[in-house]
C-alpha cells in the first residue's frame, strides 16, 4: 500500500520560527541526518548543514549566463559540478582540483552530442564522475525530439568514453563505485548500468501502476533498501520511494519494488537525494529544498530547510572548508617591498586571519586582521625590516604563504621577480 507524505505547503506556516532559529548556528547536529547538503542558490554552488544551518558559498563566479549546475559530492567533500562546457573539481573552500572538458557522445540516433554537461554526478569514493548531455534534435533526418547520453570520466583528468562506455539516457545516480542508476522515458524509466557492460532494464511505471506515466530522477538509498523516483509531470508531478526487495547494488536487476510513500501532485518537484541514514531525503520544489523522515510517511516532519535553493546532493561529510584561493596576484619584488605583500585569498566566515610568509625556513612577514564577511578578500603584509634589506639584494625570491583561520589553514607558493 502506498502511503501519502502529507503536502509541504500544508506545513510551511510552521516552519518559519524554526528556520530562523536554525540559520546561523554552524557546526549543529541535525534531527534530519547526518552529513551536509550541496547545492545551487543564485547560480553558484553552497553547502549546508542537513537542518539548513551553517550555508557557506562554494564559488563565487556562476552568473545567469554561466550558472554552476548539478553539484555533487564524493564520500569526503570533493565536489563535482558543470560549468560553461566544463566537469570542474572542487574542494569545500572552492578550490578548483581541476577542470575536465568532457568528449563528445552518441545519442540514440547515431548523433554526436556535446554542449554543456548536466546532471553531474560523482561516484562515492570520488575516482569517477558521470554526467549527461540533453539536447533537442530537428534535423530534417530524424523525427524531431528530446536526445540525451550519459558517460563517465576518471576525475583524474579526461577519459575515452570506451573506458567505461555510455548510454543513451540520462539522470545518473550512484550505486556504489561501479553502477549507476538511469532514466530513459517509455520503455527505459529506471535502467541499471554497470561500467562497461550493456545497460539493464529494471521497471517501469507501469509494471506497477493501473495507469502508468513517466517516471525517473531515481537514486538508490545508500544501504540498497529504498529507491526514490520522480513520478508525472507539470502540475501531476510527485515524489514516490519504494521498498526494494532483493540486491540492486549488485549482480542481475531486482524485483519490481514495491511503492512505499509518495507527495501531492506539485510541479516543480525534483532532485531526490537520500541521506547517509536511508532513512531522511532531500529534493527541490520552487520554494527551494526541502528534507523529511521517509521512514514514516504519515509524520515524515517535512521541513522547507532551504528556500530558493535547488539541485541537493546530500552528501556524508561535514561542511568543513578551509580557507582557500590564496595566491599573490603582483609578481613585483620592488612593489612588495614598498608597499607590501598583496594576498587574495577566500575566507570562510567572519573572524580573525592570520598571515604568514616564509623565505625557506625563515618568516619574513607575519600579521593578522579581521575578516569582514566570507568571500574572495585581500590583505596586504608588510615584511620584517631585516627581510626587506635582505631581498632588496634578490632578483627572484620564491615565497611560501600559510592563511590561517578558525583552526584551518591554507598554504600557497608565488614567485616574485625584481
Amino acid at each position: 500500500m502506498t502511503h501519502r507524505i502529507p503536502h509541504p505547503k500544508r506545513i510551511l506556516l510552521f516552519l518559519t520560527v524554526a528556520i530562523a532559529a536554525l540559520i546561523g548556528f554552524a557546526g549543529t547536529a541535525s534531527a534530519a541526518g547526518q552529513g551536509s547538503i550541496v547545492f545551487i542558490k543564485n547560480n553558484d554552488i553552497w553547502l549546508a548543514n542537513p537542518d539548513g544551518s551553517h550555508q557557506f558559498r562554494v564559488t563565487w563566479d556562476g552568473s545567469e549566463d554561466f550558472p554552476y549546475l548539478s553539484p555533487s559530492q564524493a564520500a569526503d567533500g570533493t565536489i563535482a559540478a558543470g560549468h560553461v562546457r566544463d566537469i570542474v573539481l572542487m574542494r569545500q573552500n572552492g578550490d578548483v582540483i581541476r577542470e575536465i572538458e568532457p568528449p563528445a557522445l552518441i545519442n540514440s540516433v547515431s548523433h554526436p552530442m556535446d554542449g554543456v554537461p548536466v546532471d553531474v554526478a560523482i561516484s562515492p569514493n570520488g575516482k569517477r564522475i558521470a554526467w549527461s548531455f540533453v539536447g533537442y534534435e530537428c534535423d530534417g533526418t530524424v523525427n524531431c525530439g528530446p536526445r540525451t547520453a550519459t558517460g563517465y570520466t576518471d576525475s583524474s583528468g579526461r577519459t575515452p568514453v570506451s573506458k567505461y562506455g555510455s548510454t543513451y539516457f540520462h539522470n545518473p545516480s550512484w550505486v556504489g563505485n561501479s553502477r549507476t542508476l538511469q532514466g530513459g522515458g517509455f520503455g527505459s524509466q529506471v535502467m541499471i548500468h554497470d561500467l562497461g557492460q550493456d545497460p539493464v532494464h529494471w521497471f517501469d511505471d507501469s509494471d506497477y501502476a493501473e495507469y502508468s506515466t513517466d517516471l525517473g530522477d531515481s537514486e538508490l538509498s545508500p544501504d540498497g533498501s529504498r529507491l526514490a523516483s520522480i513520478r508525472g509531470y507539470g502540475s501531476e508531478t510527485q515524489l514516490y520511494t519504494f521498498e526494494v526487495s532483493g540486491n540492486a547494488t549488485s549482480g542481475p536487476a531486482p524485483p519490481v519494488p514495491s511503492p512505499d510513500c509518495m507527495t501531492g501532485t506539485e510541479e516543480g518537484i525534483a532532485g531526490p537525494t537520500w541521506a547517509p541514514d536511508s532513512r531522511h531525503l532531500a529534493w527541490q520544489n520552487d520554494e527551494g529544498v526541502w528534507t523529511g523522515d521517509l521512514s514514516d510517511c504519515g509524520n515524515a516532519g517535512l521541513e522547507l530547510v532551504i528556500p530558493g535553493a535547488s539541485e541537493p546532493d546530500w552528501g556524508p561529510a561535514a561542511v568543513n572548508p578551509s580557507p582557500g584561493g590564496v595566491r599573490l596576484p603582483f609578481a613585483s619584488l620592488g612593489r612588495a617591498l614598498k608597499k607590501g605583500l598583496t594576498i587574495d585569498f577566500t575566507s570562510i566566515g567572519k573572524g580573525r586571519v592570520d598571515f604568514t610568509v616564509k623565505l625557506g625556513r625563515t618568516v619574513v612577514a607575519a600579521d593578522h586582521g579581521t575578516a569582514p564577511n566570507a568571500g574572495p578578500l585581500r590583505a596586504v603584509v608588510r615584511f620584517k625590516a631585516s627581510a626587506r634589506k635582505r631581498l632588496s639584494r634578490m632578483k627572484t625570491v620564491r615565497l611560501s604563504i600559510s592563511v590561517s583561520q578558525s583552526g584551518k589553514t591554507a598554504t600557497a607558493a608565488g614567485t616574485l621577480k625584481k
